[in-house]
């Protein structure tokens, strides 16, 4: 314990002292302002001031980057941190100041827009930071990038929309199943009703016979509504399945005649046939729902 106490008062010293040489390294860049593009060279003036009382070198510096805006959209986004470390370390005496003349390629950010740069210089008594201003104007990469982030969003709101019409398709098979089921459930009390007629009252026996009545008049009007739209929705299945057997027919006749070999066109085939089956679900699904609404 005596022994590792004398060393720890020594490493705070330490720390302290690092602390305070960096506090006594400023920096400067010039310019501070500049509108490139990604994977452009530009030259840079560095100016370190060393205002403590030791001599330090200059090892590299680091760029932290942060968008102000992007394409024209005000978003702050970190876009993370650049080295360039330098091939040989810069001497700055103490007391003194020295310019660094440095040409840095501007990293490949696949963005257009303002950003601010933290520009970390780093010595080997502490770090000093400086800030500047970059546009980067439209390039190919940027614009590249923008393309396919639109291909993508535009993807994505395809695939929201594609199943919110399949959710909004199958609520109405839902709805309509459910109806049926109620319609089914009011018959069988009707039915169990007119077994029972002579043990319960006249009055009572009326009573329950008409709201069963009502209710199954109620819900045959509503599902009479939707039929229309049953038979709509079959009618675009049917065709669309023949459709796809006449693809499917042509496909297996140029195979027969040779004009393509059965193994190029195999998986084409049975995503066709998958698709397919599908589809002759969805339609044998309709035929029985229109079949129950009509009582058949």
């Amino acid at each position: 314990m005596r022994r590792i106490f004398p060393l720890l008062i020594i490493a705070i010293l330490f720390m302290y002292q690092l602390q305070v040489l960096s506090q006594g390294i400023e920096a400067t860049i010039s310019p501070n302002s500049v509108s490139t593009k990604p994977g452009d060279r530009e030259k840079f003036s560095l100016t370190v001031f060393n205002r403590g009382s030791s001599d330090i070198e200059v090892n590299g510096i680091r760029l932290r980057i942060t968008s102000r805006e992007l394409f024209g959209v005000p978003v702050a986004v970190y876009l993370g941190e650049y080295a360039f470390p330098f091939d040989k370390p810069e001497l700055v005496k103490a007391g003194k100041q020295k310019v660094i003349e440095r040409t840095i390629e501007i990293p490949l950010i696949p963005f257009a827009g303002s950003f601010d740069v933290e520009v970390v210089v780093e010595t080997t008594g502490g770090n000093a930071s400086t800030k500047m201003r970059v546009n980067l104007l439209y390039s190919w990469l940027s614009i590249a990038f923008l393309l396919i982030t639109l291909l993508i969003a535009i993807g994505i709101i395809y695939v929201i929309l594609k199943l919110s019409l399949r959710r909004v398709r199958r609520g109405k098979i839902y709805r309509i199943s459910d109806l049926l089921d109620e319609r089914d459930r009011y018959h069988k009390l009707l039915k169990e009703l007119e077994g029972r007629k002579g043990k319960i009252g006249e009055k009572e026996y009326g009573e329950l016979k008409e709201e069963y009545s009502s209710n199954i008049r109620r819900i045959q009007s509503e599902l009479e509504s939707m039929l229309p739209g049953l038979q709509d929705d079959l009618a675009k299945l049917e065709r669309e399945i023949e459709d796809i057997n006449g693809e499917l027919r042509k496909l297996r006749a140029r195979v027969e005649v040779k004009e393509v070999k059965r193994g190029e066109v195999e998986a084409e085939i049975r995503k066709m046939e998958k698709l397919l089956e599908g589809k002759r679900k969805r339609a044998d699904e309709i035929r029985d729902l229109i079949r129950r609404i009509k009582g058949l």
